[in-house]
């Protein structure tokens, strides 16, 4: 008899709390979509050079993290469907049910609502896995081919994540309910949840104190963009950029809960001296229901407004990084084979004398390099010091510019398809990060208009400067500046590193890349140095793997792709389920005030207000709650989206790009409204339906 009575209760639920059921739905299938990737049964055909491996552990952790928001939100509701359900539970009892048996029958209830929701998000989750799987091809460049396929273990997994997720909260209802005494059960719909407990002063002292925090949040805004716009030392100025942003974003959410706890009070203020407008139409009517709600549920109401605010935040953060990554991953890895030498890594780190610093041979990795045939083409590529003294400088914040062959630099440009240049016999020119200030530049070349290398001085060029991405190893380590200067000056210098670059017929195979730079290019390097390594290290090839480094194109690729998409698919999956959780709770809390407030709209009705007159009093209202706080995580989430781009606002410009930065916000944004859109029509159109059951 109880198993019916919670199989009927739970049809009306889902009835009741659509929005709810179709929530869980689809968390449940995003959660099966993502967790499909590191099923045993799940292949991705893309190329050899790349291995998404670490994608799939990626997804497999952190999933479950994000997904166990949910139980926030699960708690949540269960708790407010007690609440609002114990006058029935009471009757129940009343009626000769025992208590513990009203309480297991609740939890058989949302135990069914539960299984329900899993089953059919998992079949939705088949059509969201094809999704995910064709955002991964596309990121690859890879050819988009759809599958559909249920993988019978992550099928398992998520009936057992969920369902425990359900019997844990269940539990607790039970707990919850047995514990609970009929006399107040029957008077739990008369408690709220915050009334004024306080003053007037106390929550005019409240407000002024929000309103203040908003202002600390502003200037901490405007003293930011002041720095940015005004420092010349980037790296000086970041940590108090990021200690501007840090103050701005604490000032806000502090703020935001301190508006929500005094905003009933301030609506009520503002009505009693608004009389006008208060005894106009029904907007007394309209105004009473807002305060209520404004006075039951502040903390709750600002808690969704920080949550839009993350759920924003999350969507714009994530697909710009990831931007950013395939941006960086042409900047660090141009050719497909680039290894580079150390002289200096720090104090422990580095040659006693210069002339330890060997004469490299790279015959031997060359020729592996080219088994098959596959080498296209490669150039060696030395630097030397300007004065044998610069050697001698340790501290990596101060280290002294390399210089490099004109003949050895413009090879390096044609391996990418960049134009050569020319130099006369007395000039020099400079070559820098791609991502550097030009301010930088324009002072160092007002202060090195001459430069004496090896005895000679030597005029800057005409052409004083070259940005174009040429890789990290080409310059000395903690440096963004390399000089280029006539082969024959280069010729009596002394050497600091050497690097040789290459480019292949075929990329190497991930595995093959993973070989190379980890057992293949140290041994050889621990071979050809054995005093240097019997003398620095003992033997072993660690001190090796410190001198001499590689970026290899295809494990570079792969591993950025992994991080990319770990990024771009998380972030978006965070985002969504906060932006749910947020929504949600919403939705229930006016679609509750539909249910309990039913009569005082037949009294609207009795009075003679038109259906069309209430449909607008609905329409407000909704609004107003919709609105609201979301408004105020808007204002956060531009005030946090202009602190990020002025931080790294370089970084963006070469990485990322202006029009893909907005590009990304404007993505980010859309996605936004269509969910908030559709949580608010779903609310407008159940709301009505409710108040219209009479």
């Amino acid at each position: 008899m109880y198993a019916k009575l919670a199989i009927t209760n739970a049809k009306k639920s889902i009835k009741d709390y659509a929005i709810y059921f179709i929530t869980i739905t689809l968390c449940v299938s995003l959660f099966y979509a993502f967790m499909s990737l590191s099923s045993s049964s799940y292949e991705l055909i893309t190329e050899d050079s790349y291995n998404f491996e670490m994608l799939k552990r990626i997804m497999e952790y952190t999933t479950y993290v994000i997904t166990a928001l949910l139980t926030i939100l699960v708690g949540y509701v269960n708790r407010y469907v007690v609440k609002r359900r114990q006058r029935e539970f009471a009757t129940y009892i009343l009626l000769g049910t025992e208590q513990k048996n009203v309480a297991l029958m609740f939890f058989i209830e949302t135990l069914v609502i539960g299984s329900m929701a899993i089953f059919l998000g998992i079949i939705i989750g088949t059509l969201f896995s094809q999704v995910v799987t064709a955002l991964i091809l596309l990121t690859a460049k890879q050819e988009v081919s759809f599958n559909f396929k249920l993988y019978i273990d992550t099928v398992v997994i998520t009936f057992i994540f969920f369902l425990s997720m359900f019997c844990i909260i269940g539990v607790n209802n039970i707990r919850v309910l047995r514990k609970l005494k009929l006399i107040n059960m029957l008077n739990a719909e008369k408690k709220s949840e915050f009334q004024f407990k306080r003053s007037g002063k106390v929550y005019g002292v409240i407000f002024i104190l929000a309103v203040t925090l908003y202002s600390i949040c502003g200037y901490c805004t405007a003293s930011l963009m002041k720095i940015a716009n005004e420092s010349t030392n980037k790296v000086a100025s970041m940590g108090n950029e990021v200690m501007l942003t840090f103050i701005a974003l604490v000032s806000f959410i502090l703020a935001t809960y301190a508006l929500f706890y005094s905003l009933a009070y301030i609506v009520i203020c503002v009505k009693e001296r608004w009389t006008t407008f208060k005894y106009e139409g029904t907007n007394l009517f309209l105004i009473g229901t807002i305060v209520s709600k404004l006075k039951t549920a502040p903390i709750l109401m600002a808690t969704i407004s920080i949550a839009f605010f993350g759920a924003a935040v999350s969507f714009i953060l994530t697909l710009i990084m990831s931007q950013w990554s395939l941006g960086y991953l042409d900047y660090r890895a141009p050719y497909d084979i680039d290894i580079s030498t150390n002289y200096n890594i720090d104090e422990k780190r580095r040659y006693e004398s210069i002339d330890e610093i060997p004469s490299y041979n790279y015959e031997e990795i060359i020729s592996y390099l080219n088994k098959d045939d596959n080498l296209e083409e490669y150039c060696v590529v030395d630097n030397y010091f300007i004065k044998p003294e610069d050697f001698n400088i340790t501290d990596k914040w101060s280290r002294p510019l390399n210089v490099v062959k004109l003949s050895q630099f413009n090879k390096a440009r044609s391996m990418l398809g960049y134009k050569e240049i020319t130099l006369e016999k007395d000039e020099f020119t400079t070559h820098w990060v791609k991502a550097i200030d030009q301010s930088q530049i324009d002072n160092f070349i007002k202060e090195n208009g001459k430069i004496d290398i090896g005895g000679k001085e030597l005029k800057l060029s005409s052409n004083s400067f070259y940005k174009e991405s040429l890789g990290e190893g080409i310059f000395n380590l903690f440096t963004d500046t390399l000089i280029v200067a006539p082969d024959e000056v280069c010729n009596n210098l002394t050497l600091a590193t050497s690097n040789l670059i290459a480019n292949l017929k075929q990329d190497l195979r991930y595995e093959e890349g993973i070989e190379f730079e980890n057992d293949i290019l140290p041994n050889w390097y621990a071979e050809n140095n054995k005093d240097i390594i019997k003398k620095y290290n003992k033997g072993n090839t660690d001190y090796s793997k410190e001198i001499i480094g590689v970026n290899i194109k295809s494990v570079e690729t792969s591993e950025i792709l992994n991080a990319t998409l770990g990024m771009r698919i998380l972030g978006i999956y965070l985002g969504v389920v906060l932006l749910m959780i947020s929504l949600t709770v919403l939705a229930l809390q006016q679609l509750a005030d539909s249910i309990e407030h039913k009569e005082r709209f037949n009294v609207l009705r009795k009075l003679g207000v038109e259906e069309c007159n209430i449909n607008k009093i609905v329409l407000k209202q909704i609004s107003i709650y919709f609105i609201v706080p979301i408004s105020i995580a808007i204002v956060g989430v531009v005030v946090f989206v202009c602190n990020y781009f002025k931080i790294i606002e370089t970084q963006i410009a070469f990485y990322v790009g202006d029009k893909v930065f907005i590009a990304n916000i404007v993505l980010a944004v859309t996605l936004l409204l269509i969910i908030y859109i559709a949580y608010f029509l779903g609310t407008y159109y159940t709301f009505k339906r409710n108040i219209n059951n009479h």
